[in-house]
């Protein structure tokens, strides 16, 4: 999951030589804030659509060129690092470049979503279960090996600290939907559950008695 491979051709790559009204319309028909403004095949700065309504329609992006932010993402960085500058800069599109800052093409926000997707492993059927603990009795090891012993496996873990509480907030996804076991041995553990999104017995009782009230009023 690297920058290279998120990199996206099609988008246009701006010119010295073009005009405020011609860039304009590129943002519009790509529905971007943001384009890259290239010398040659190398990047200068990143064009936002408020830098070129400062500027007369028929004025050019050499203009302007002196004062952009130059915004590019290394095609070998890691896509969290995408999402980063993303998040900073607040975003449409980033441009990837090579170690001699060519231009290999744009990062979507539409691109980056899929990717968080993927590595969030949303669409894998599971529960989710949020910890806290301290930062001192944080082990991946143990955490594994507790879910491990209810004959379950961890997909996914994303950890953070809260620097409020000075507790290390813990997400885990499971492959199974009803963890209620697993919950039990973590809090044995003195591991405090925050969340808990997936099915329980509870919850199948509940609904199993709604089924029974439904049957019950279609007689």
């Amino acid at each position: 999951m690297i920058a290279n491979e998120m990199a996206i051709k099609g988008f246009p790559m701006l010119r010295l030589e073009d005009t405020a009204s011609f860039v304009l319309q590129c943002m519009e028909d790509y529905e971007v804030q943001h384009l890259p403004l290239l010398k040659d095949e190398y990047f200068i700065g990143l064009v936002t659509k408020e830098s070129v309504l400062d500027i007369a329609l028929d004025q050019t992006m050499a203009s302007i060129a002196e004062g952009l932010p130059r915004i590019g993402l290394n095609g070998g960085a890691h896509f969290t690092k995408a999402l980063e500058l993303f998040s900073k800069h607040e975003l449409s599109l980033l441009p990837v470049l090579n170690e001699q800052q060519e231009c290999l093409g744009v990062i979507t926000q539409k691109i980056l979503n899929e990717y968080i997707n993927r590595f969030l492993g949303a669409e894998q059927n599971g529960a989710i279960i949020v910890l806290s603990i301290s930062p001192y009795q944080y082990s991946l090891a143990e955490m594994s090996r507790l879910v491990e012993t209810n004959n379950a496996q961890i997909l996914q873990l994303n950890s953070f600290f809260e620097p409020a509480t000075g507790a290390m907030i813990i997400t885990i996804k499971i492959n199974q939907e009803e963890a209620s076991a697993i919950i039990a041995t973590f809090e044995r553990y003195d591991y405090q559950v925050l969340h808990y999104f997936g099915k329980s017995p509870l919850h199948n009782d509940m609904e199993s008695h709604y089924h029974h009230l439904m049957n019950y009023l279609d007689v």
